[in-house]
């Protein structure tokens, strides 16, 4: 239950009381509570009687009609009744952040004896990775407090109980992936977001770069990053004739076959859109313009004039311009990459490459594919940008983050089935992530279900939970969603998911339920935790 469920809880007895003044109180303890730790520094202490935690969020009385609401950070689990001591991290913007004090650990009899045994002197340090080895089921013999000690030694700027829980997890612990373990655990893991970042990212390194006088070494830039997504695209086309058994030529669903046998593509096929579905009339007429200026062929100005030129053949060309193959204008080419219709191109192109329709997440190895493509992009973009630009800029940073986040995944996957999903549903960018659990010994409980998570993060639904059980031809599903319109609208719709599950022959008993609190997948990961096991036959890599 959410902390805030729980103070709603006191408000609901306070008013229902004689007089409804409770309500008021309760609001005043809180007042009361932030009025006594005004005064008070990062680093000082308060001490309080705890009345409920969840998760990391806890409320302690401090006496005389003063309560504290706040954020627990610490390996230490405090329970309600308990008198502590907190160190104060933060209370700007009305948020507080406590730190349980080595006193409190030290009230534990099994610390001091496992660290005494093992001949490792107790400090707060010390008293606090055990303690974290104990909440994380670790054993805590003298090997495994020696090597953790070890791990805490050598990461002294860590969290203690990242550590510990990527030792559990049997996480190469390094610098990259204690920052990755961090953003997952605190949200900020979301693969989707830092790819679209790049694109602006794109627009700021271009601009350092010409603005310094560099406009050469800026086309040369720019001409490297064209050239990387269309071989991305080239790489990532999928063959749209195949071959029956029997002989019939067969299409995918998005082209058509005509009467002879071959094959119409569709608008939006392999090789993207056309730029009438992404340029609107007066920009794409600006477009030509620019084009023109900068030395485009009449033919090909022609054929932008029909709209039918799709984002490759467009990229393709502006390859060759700035290629200098025939003469271009330097100024004029600038001029026509720094204007928002090509910018709004390339955001495109980045996002049909980096971005899965839903019906494409079921194909197969279309995940595999999409991280073979993502990984290979960004070590060319990485290669560029250090031939181009020296320093550190957002762009590269930006770029690293998404290659030790890829890295970092793969890395979780020779433990247990995980993958996020960059989705583009509706025009939109959309967040998924996939866990599937496990158990020591194989993927399938011993009655032969297999449990997945499946979690969203929508425009409209907002965040959404689906837990889904598959036992033999019956599926079991558990949708959790903050909103009840929003769970209305699901359960409005769920006989057309059915009808699909139907014609596949599985049968499927959907449940509709009000999510609680805001759990991550990593949080979600963490409490499965013990029962990971390798899954070397469902595992993906996505460095391959």
């Amino acid at each position: 239950m959410k902390l805030s469920s729980y103070i709603g809880q006191i408000n609901q007895n306070f008013v229902e009381m004689p007089g409804g003044e409770g309500a008021s109180s309760l609001e005043q303890g809180l007042k009361n509570g932030m009025e006594a730790i005004y005064g008070k520094q990062s680093g000082e202490s308060v001490t309080g009687e705890v009345l409920q935690r969840s998760g990391n969020e806890i409320l302690i009385s401090l006496g005389q009609n003063q309560l504290l609401q706040a954020k627990l950070e610490g390996s230490m689990a405090p329970q309600p009744g308990q008198l502590l001591t907190f160190q104060i991290r933060n209370h700007a913007g009305g948020k507080v952040v406590l730190t349980p004090l080595f006193e409190n650990l030290s009230q534990d009899p099994n610390v001091s004896k496992a660290l005494a045994q093992a001949g490792i002197p107790e400090n707060s340090i010390t008293a606090q990775m055990v303690k974290a080895m104990m909440q994380e089921g670790l054993p805590i013999d003298r090997q495994s407090l020696y090597q953790m000690n070890r791990l805490v030694n050598t990461n002294p700027q860590a969290d203690i109980q990242t550590l510990v829980q990527m030792q559990r997890l049997s996480l190469p612990i390094t610098p990259e992936n204690i920052v990755q373990f961090e953003a997952y655990k605190n949200y900020r893991h979301q693969l989707s977001g830092s790819l679209m970042e790049i694109a602006d990212a794109f627009t700021q390194t271009f601009q350092e770069m010409t603005g310094s006088g560099n406009i050469a070494q800026g086309l040369e830039f720019y001409k490297n990053v064209v050239s990387t997504f269309l071989e991305g695209a080239q790489a990532g086309d999928i063959e749209t004739v195949l071959q029956n058994q029997d002989g019939k030529v067969t299409a995918k669903a998005a082209d058509s076959v005509m009467g002879d046998g071959s094959v119409s593509k569709n608008p939006v096929s392999a090789v993207g859109a056309d730029l009438s579905q992404i340029l609107s009339g007066d920009e794409l007429s600006k477009l030509g313009m620019s084009m023109k200026q900068a030395g485009a062929s009449e033919g090909f100005i022609a054929q932008m004039q029909t709209g039918k030129i799709t984002a490759q053949e467009f990229l393709n060309e502006v390859e060759r311009m700035l290629s200098g193959e025939g003469g271009e204008d330097k100024s004029a080419l600038f001029s026509l990459l720094e204007g928002k219709e090509f910018k709004s191109i390339l955001k495109n192109e980045m996002g049909r490459q980096w971005l899965m329709l839903p019906e494409e997440v079921a194909e197969e190895r279309s995940v595999d594919k999409l991280y073979e493509r993502l990984n290979n992009q960004m070590k060319q973009l990485s290669q560029s940008l250090s031939q181009t630009v020296r320093g550190d800029t957002p762009l590269a940073r930006t770029i690293a983050n998404v290659s030790g986040n890829i890295d970092f995944m793969n890395q979780m996957n020779q433990m247990f089935t995980y993958v996020q999903l960059p989705l583009k549903m509706q025009g939109k960018e959309a967040h998924g992530e996939l866990f599937v659990y496990t158990n020591k010994k194989n993927l399938a409980k011993k009655d032969g279900t297999v449990s997945a998570l499946l979690h969203l993060d929508m425009e409209h639904l907002g965040s959404v939970d689906v837990h889904v059980a598959l036992t033999d031809q019956k599926v079991s599903t558990k949708f959790y969603l903050k909103d009840d319109s929003a769970l209305d609208l699901i359960a409005d719709h769920i006989d057309q998911l059915n009808e699909r599950l139907k014609k596949r022959g599985y049968s499927m008993e959907a449940q509709f339920l009000q999510k609680q609190d805001d759990r991550n997948m990593m949080e979600e990961i963490l409490e499965q935790g013990k029962n990971i096991s390798v899954l070397s036959g469902y595992s993906f890599d996505a460095r391959a």
